[in-house]
């Protein structure tokens, strides 16, 4: 590790220009790669590719058609089932087929492609029924249609009724309609179909007080846009809000009236920027306090006015005063830097992995986290040389090699922390820790070589002309945060036992705690909470009992009479899975409801159904159906498909899939009531239900979008476990093996890490106490923990070390250490925090939620720096010290002084 600073520091100082030069074209090169880098269209596919789950949905919708449900929610002044309601519900259907999206609807003899919640009184109408002239006449077709309907079809019906429904007055609050449609498999297109389809039915003419609203889950893919929007608006608002607690934390002190008032009207013009840049969020989030016109502002004529007013602080700093100048250079450069670190991150990843998984877009978070906190700690340190009066040469050299060692380690151990998810099972966790692991790197690599190299090339120039003023540059004890920061060291000099025992007794309650922490994901979250679409889903959730499509896919050879058999086995248990709407048969028994091959068929057979057809039961008969409905196990039953396919085109199609010539695939699309709470038991019970049919030749499994999002966050959860205790490890072996080698003290790695473990047990633990749940989002908490956190605590260990050379005892080693490294840390806490605090701000949940839980997550480990990690050192040092032992071995200190430039001939300690 010193070979490689000392030879990024010897470079830096020969060949600045070439350092710069060098970093602007790798820059413009991937960073043309980097704007292609966008979000993959599914995301599913990254968080479980090999799910047979994921790969059964995939196969339902290229064997037989991709089909989407949309719900339109209708209401009224009270009631829906009115002659207004029932106008309405019969202009929509008018309007749809009337228009562009008609061709996309899906009618078929079993269900029409619209139906309203009012189907009963059409169904009376179409009977003969005279046409209604009051509410009265509505409400008594209403009862009149549904008695004609068969008892499965009657509970889907009744089912398009809110929770209030009163069958006696017959009146409901709200009601619904159902729209069928084609949608695709290919995202952009199922996004499209939906919006079109949802603007045909905000189009159609209502009567009255009746009002109609869509939903689907293709709709919030079609308001995709709106997200991305949200976060671009809300990294803007971050970036802006960090530039300008940077402006502060590197600021020049003037000295003078007139520096004090333009410092003060920067600051001015930088709070306004960021205000404007904050305004839409707050307006979006608080629409009854702030004016409507704030939320509907485009993000690019709000970033440009933030921009301008920005510009103009630093013009107005950088043209009056030389010591403002300084402040805007070194904070640009910072944000400069930062900004490069992620393009070439981003051009490595599209040229890497192409698409962006939903967590990468997590990732400039920890780089600006990092970049922030490793740009503080180099110009801090720079700055506290070059104000002791050491040459610009000297103080680049000194600042590289001292901080540079703690950076490298740090940078090693995060990134190869990161890097132990390249193993995992999910692409997503794959992608993430090796683009983590690359933009750490980048970072190291950037704020060892370009910050200083230009640093170089500015000071350098000023130190020649005579115009560089050292002694402004003063900081430590000097600095306002700084000072603070040295006296919590208050604590591991008197207190260090009982500091250490508190923390450990935090840890194990949140230890406890962290075992409750839920897990939950839902499309939903990510709907801006102001939209209306949201507020019809969660109507739609809230009030009515209508049932969601879970599938079993059967595949295999489902023509033999063992198929059959099996197939008619598990659709009989089927019924009693929870969840699973059935209705009780004539003889006492029950059978699930929905559209399905072996209940298409058993209504085919059945002489009391509508759809009884003597002619295919016949041909079934001829191969050997029994009473019971089954066929001989060597029956082939081709025939009878072959028959219900020529008569029956549409409804055999979508229950009975063929691929050359043969039938190899069966779906039974069932109508459940188990949500997205309820998936994983639902799954489990279909699974187990259909274990007859999957024998050997036929096999199946169940799958529906709540059974996917629940098996997203349960492998999610899993692999983040299994990836936290690797990173852990492995930063854990890095630091053990380096401080062996550094200091012949294996032990510090191990105390190193420890404050890291107790700040990811506290974050997950607040989750817990906040109701915060565990979800794609937060899900990057811990790895964020991580990154922060482990240079964060090897910051302190580094210079720890460092000041127990210089000071005679531990107790003045660690006030040292917290004054500079611990206020050099708060400074890069507070910046972060500050920045990506404004998360709260979002009008989508996870990014709200994540923005408290990354600001909280940060002054955890800040807390842990200051606090609990030299309260460890202290005791360390005393340990070592009560059994006789230096604290260091005196060739590792001989060493040490030289590395630092500090070699005295005169005064060598023994």
């Amino acid at each position: 590790m010193k070979s490689l600073v000392n030879s990024l520091s010897a470079v830096v100082r020969r060949a600045p220009w070439v350092v710069i030069i060098v970093t602007i074209v790798i820059t413009m090169v991937l960073g043309s790669f980097g704007g292609q880098f966008q979000p993959a269209e599914d995301q599913n596919e990254a968080f479980a590719p090999d799910a047979p789950e994921l790969t059964a949905s995939n196969d339902i919708n290229a064997t037989f058609g991709a089909v989407a449900r949309m719900q339109v929610l209708t209401s009224g002044a009270g009631d829906v089932i009115t002659l207004e309601a029932l106008e309405s519900a019969q202009a929509l259907e008018l309007a749809l087929r009337a228009s562009d999206v008609s061709q996309l609807l899906v009618d078929t003899p079993q269900s029409p492609a619209i139906l309203s919640h009012l189907a009963p009184v059409q169904f009376a109408l179409d009977g003969g029924a005279p046409a209604p002239t009051s509410d009265e006449d509505v409400k008594a077709l209403y009862d009149q249609g549904l008695q004609q309907v068969p008892p499965e079809f009657r509970s889907f019906l009744e089912a398009l009724l809110s929770d209030d429904a009163d069958p006696d007055s017959g009146t409901a609050e709200l009601g619904l309609a159902v729209v069928t449609y084609q949608t695709s498999d290919n995202f952009d297109e199922a996004a499209e179909n939906a919006r079109r389809v949802g603007e045909a039915v905000e189009a159609s003419a209502t009567v009255g007080s009746v009002t109609v609203e869509p939903f689907s889950v293709e709709l919030i893919f079609a308001s995709g846009g709106d997200f991305e929007e949200e976060v671009l608006r809300l990294l803007a608002a971050a970036a802006m809000i960090i530039l300008l607690v940077l402006a502060v934390i590197f600021l020049v002190r003037t000295r003078t009236p007139r520096g004090n008032r333009l410092f003060g009207a920067g600051l001015v013009l930088m709070a306004i920027g960021a205000g404007v840049a904050v305004a839409p969020g707050l307006a979006l989030l608080f629409p009854d306090i702030f004016p409507e016109s704030w939320g509907e502002a485009s993000l690019g004529p709000v970033l440009l006015t933030s921009l301008a007013f920005y510009v103009l602080a630093f013009v107005m700093w950088s043209s009056r005063t030389r010591k403002l100048r300084r402040t805007t250079a070194d904070t640009l450069l910072t944000f400069v830097t930062i900004g490069f670190a992620i393009q070439w991150m981003s051009g490595y990843g599209f040229l890497r992995f192409e698409d962006q998984s939903q967590l990468v877009q997590i990732l400039p978070i920890l780089l600006i986290g990092l970049g922030v906190d490793y740009s503080i700690h180099m110009t801090t340190r720079y700055r506290q040389e070059v104000y002791q009066g050491r040459t610009v040469d000297h103080s680049i050299n000194t600042a590289i090699r001292t901080v540079g060692i703690a950076l490298v380690l740090a940078t090693l151990t995060t990134a190869v922390g990161f890097l132990t998810n390249v193993t995992n099972e999910i692409p997503a966790l794959r992608e993430f820790g090796e683009l983590a692991a690359v933009g750490i790197v980048v970072s190291f690599l950037l704020m060892l070589t370009f910050v200083p190299a230009v640093r170089e090339v500015l000071d350098r120039r000023a130190e020649a002309g005579g115009r560089l003023d050292a002694l402004s540059l003063e900081g430590g004890e000097s600095r306002a945060l700084p000072r603070m920061i040295g006296r919590t060291a208050l604590l591991p000099r008197r207190v260090a036992a009982g500091t250490v025992a508190v923390a450990l007794v935090i840890t194990a309650v949140g230890g406890v705690a962290m075992t409750n922490l839920s897990t939950q994901f839902s499309f939903l979250d990510f709907v801006p909470t102001n939209s209306p679409l949201r507020d019809t889903a969660v109507t739609v959730d809230d009030r009515f009992d209508f049932p969601e499509t879970t599938s079993v896919l059967v595949r295999g050879d489902v023509t033999t009479g063992a198929g059959w058999n099996a197939m008619l086995d598990s659709y009989a248990a089927a019924a009693d899975v929870a969840a699973v709407q059935s209705i009780e048969t004539p003889d006492g028994g029950r059978f699930p409801t929905g559209q399905t091959l072996t209940g298409t068929f058993l209504q085919l057979f059945d002489p009391s159904s509508d759809l009884h057809d003597p002619e295919l039961l016949a041909t079934a008969g001829g191969l050997g159906l029994t009473e019971q409905q089954r066929f001989p196990d060597g029956a082939d039953v081709t025939p009878l498909y072959d028959a219900a396919f020529a008569k029956y085109p549409l409804e055999i199609a979508g229950v009975l899939g063929s691929a050359n010539g043969s039938y190899d695939a069966a779906l039974f699309n069932f109508d459940t009531t188990a949500g997205e709470s309820g998936a994983a038991d639902l799954a489990d019970g279909l699974n187990a239900a259909f274990a007859p049919a999957s024998n050997g030749t036929i096999e199946s499994v169940a799958t529906s979008n709540f059974i996917i999002n629940n098996l997203v966050v349960t492998t999610l959860r899993d692999s983040q476990l299994s990836s936290l205790l690797l990173t852990m490890a492995a930063a854990l072996l890095l630091l053990v093996i380096n401080f062996w080698f550094e200091s012949k003290r294996p032990m510090l790695g191990l105390i190193t890490t420890l404050p890291v473990a107790m700040v990811v047990v506290w974050v997950f633990a607040l989750m817990v106490a906040f109701n915060i749940p565990f979800g794609p989002v937060t899900a990057t908490i811990s790895a964020l923990g991580i990154g922060i956190g482990i240079p964060y605590m090897i910051h302190v260990t580094h210079r720890y070390l460092e000041e127990r050379i210089k000071q005679p005892d531990e107790n003045e080693a660690i006030a040292q250490t917290l004054t500079f490294t611990g206020g050099a840390l708060a400074g890069s806490a507070v910046t972060t925090m500050a920045g990506f605090g404004i998360l709260v701000t979002s009008t989508t949940i996870p990014f709200r939620q994540f923005g408290f839980v990354i600001a909280y997550t940060i002054l955890l480990a800040m807390a842990a720096a200051i606090l609990v990690l030299p309260s460890m050192l202290v005791l360390w040092d005393r340990w070592h010290r009560r059994r006789g032992d230096v604290t260091l071995d005196p060739d590792v200190v001989r060493q040490a002084l030289v590395d630092l430039d500090e070699v005295d001939s005169g005064t060598m300690p023994a």
